[in-house]
């Protein structure tokens, strides 16, 4: 009798902590859409890089162009899904494979954008793992991300990249 009510007692143990499974991420931070956006004086457009966290390690990169900062969707310049890893405040990331609008050169009279049903597969080729610095603002709805400056070679110069300020959406 007693060991079936302590079998019982740890099945339901068992059940109600065992196995909870999540899609949020580990880092709430992190958790949520996030935007960076860009103003194009020569084209009057807002270029917006849109970042969603689905979970630890997955994120879904859009490129996307408006009208104005926070307005509707114009089009696409590129989807894709992204590997991500951040520890402490390090942020790497990766990918390879994308839907990429190839249309709109600096010499046709299209827009620089598309629909999703003129993006074609691509791929993006990176010479090495972007990663960087996270620096949260203090009440967590933005971010920088600061990317490591690119090293040719064993020089001791680098080539910077531009901070990326990202807030929240969502």
């Amino acid at each position: 009798m007693k060991s079936s009510s302590f079998f019982f007692s740890f099945v339901l143990f068992l059940i109600l902590f065992g196995c909870q499974e999540s899609e949020e991420p580990l880092q709430p931070l992190m958790s949520g859409t996030w935007e960076h956006r860009v103003y194009d004086e020569s084209l009057e457009l807002w270029m917006v890089e849109v970042l969603t966290f689905q979970n630890d390690s997955v994120m879904e990169v859009q490129k996307i162009v408006r009208q104005t900062e926070t307005g509707e969707t114009l089009g696409y310049r590129m989807l894709t899904t992204s590997w991500y890893n951040l520890e402490e405040n390090i942020f790497k990331y990766y990918y390879s494979d994308a839907l990429i609008y190839f249309g709109g050169g600096s010499d046709s009279d299209s827009p620089p954008y598309g629909t999703k049903d003129d993006l074609r597969p691509g791929i993006v080729d990176f010479f090495r793992l972007p990663t960087g610095t996270l620096t949260f603002s203090a009440n967590r709805n933005r971010f920088v991300y600061q990317e490591d400056c690119w090293r040719i070679g064993t020089a001791e110069d680098c080539l910077p990249f531009p901070a990326r300020e990202y807030v929240r959406v969502n």
